[in-house]
């Protein structure tokens, strides 16, 4: 079995007592001014702040992360509509103006086949 990594913010009981002879050999806590046992040590704030701190910005990453997509997403879109309505008109234009050459070109012709020019 392995053994968990130490989390230095998790304090650990370093001393075990065991039977009636350790409580004897235990020293009585009369004076309300000693000092906290080694065994009990305060817990490492700054490195729960630290993974406190990584695990909330892990979490606000992936948010921000779908939130970019997104936004990409529908500027894109609405870059590409904008992008189309402008193209469009500019297309029927230029399709106006070669079915309007087209369609003289034609008439013209046409007309030169029912009245020959007369010499």
């Amino acid at each position: 079995m392995s053994e968990q990594p130490f989390d230095p913010g998790i304090p650990l009981l370093t001393e075990v007592l065991s039977g009636p002879e350790a409580l004897q050999q235990a020293e009585p806590v009369a004076e309300p001014e000693m000092m906290l046992p080694a065994a009990i040590e305060q817990p490492d704030w700054d490195a729960i702040e630290q993974r406190l701190t990584q695990r909330i910005l892990h979490q606000v990453q992936g948010k921000i992360d779908h939130l970019l997509e997104e936004r990409i997403a529908h500027v894109l879109q609405t870059a590409l509509q904008n992008a189309l309505i402008g193209m469009r008109g500019a297309l029927r234009e230029d399709l106006q103006q070669s079915l309007e050459h087209i369609v003289a070109h034609a008439v013209s012709h046409e007309l030169g086949h029912l009245h020959p020019p007369q010499h």
